[in-house]
């Protein structure tokens, strides 16, 4: 075994083959013909020079990239709150694959290698699904940056598909909240306020007074999709704000009196919420849409206040709102 890579491309001319000191290294003969190459004495030799141009060097594995990805722009301009979960992901990478040469992820066979690591949070879809996409946004960098050739990494089915948008908080939902023993009030305060405003966790915490009006809640620029968001304030959200009683600084406080963070807040939730619950913190957008719906909003405004589609909209709508309008009426007309 010499570790040659050879390799050839069609060109209008005919067929010209590519040899590499390895794979992933320099080129270091090509040659048309349609006839694969001769490994030859000046091949091997200049196989041997590059290699003895490689020495000192730091080896181009995927720690190297990981290195290269952190240091460049377009890591460093993401959000503190993303850049954290990516630390977290970056991490696990390395930690199974850190050693391994960044071109054997030119082989499709690499591609078992990542299913399997994935599988491992096979129990957690959602997190599997975050391993997926770190290793795919790593190695895109390298391919757009020159580091690697391609990989075979695309397209990977993603475990997590439920779709959620139709899981709403229910009355028997919050009498199980109400009923766990000694629930911390500021968690309820902000279970309540998701509730109320249909914000994404990482909006909700980060709201603050300044950003409450007379008539509305204005969040100019939401943190995932980056849109503008507006909150008609009725007299139930009122209400919550006033019970709140602070204008100043954000809107929720833990109960050191500082700041949530997203993922504090949903650390705590989980650790205090009733046995086998079966409802998640960003069901409650769902249960927000329900509400807005049996206030009369239509489908349309709803979607331009969530950011959701009219159709997924007018789903919950028909599961959740004209559903229980159809009971009432059949009760009322079975009791006259």
């Amino acid at each position: 075994m010499t570790g040659l890579h050879v390799v050839s491309k069609r060109l209008s001319t005919g067929r010209r083959w590519f040899v590499y000191a390895w794979r992933g290294g320099p080129c270091i003969h090509k040659q048309d013909s349609e006839d694969k190459p001769v490994i030859t004495r000046e091949i091997l030799d200049a196989q041997y020079r590059a290699q003895q141009e490689t020495i000192g060097r730091a080896p181009e594995d995927i720690d190297w990239l990981i290195k290269g990805y952190e240091a460049s722009p377009k890591y460093i301009k993401t959000k503190p709150s993303t850049k954290k979960d990516y630390r977290l992901w970056l991490t696990r990478i390395s930690e199974r694959f850190g050693a391994t040469p960044v071109d054997a992820f030119c082989d499709w066979r690499m591609r078992g290698d990542v299913i399997e690591w994935r599988d491992a949070w096979a129990a957690q879809p959602r997190t599997a699904d975050k391993a997926i996409v770190m290793m795919v946004t790593l190695l895109n960098w390298g391919v757009e940056n020159g580091k690697l050739e391609r990989h075979f990494c695309h397209g990977i089915e993603l475990l997590h598909s439920v779709d959620r948008s139709e899981q709403i908080w229910e009355d028997h939902h919050w009498k199980a909240v109400e009923a766990v023993k000694d629930f911390p009030p500021h968690i309820m305060t902000a279970l309540r306020l998701a509730r109320l405003t249909g914000l994404r966790l990482g909006d909700l915490v980060a709201l603050e007074w300044k950003q409450v009006f007379d008539k509305q809640i204005t969040v100019e620029r939401t943190r995932k999709r980056g849109g503008r968001a507006v909150i008609p304030i009725f007299p139930e959200l009122r209400a919550l704000l006033n019970e709140i009683g602070r204008k100043d600084g954000t809107v929720l406080l833990n109960s050191r009196k500082q700041p949530w963070t997203a993922s504090g807040l949903e650390t705590v939730w989980q650790r205090k919420q009733p046995k086998d619950f079966d409802r998640t913190l960003h069901d409650l957008r769902g249960t927000f849409v329900t509400f807005l719906a049996v206030k009369g909003f239509t489908d349309e405004q709803i979607a331009r206040s969530v950011g959701w589609t009219a159709e997924k909209i007018g789903q919950i709508r028909a599961r959740y709102v004209d559903e229980a309008r159809v009971v009432v009426s059949l009760v009322e007309r079975l009791s006259s």
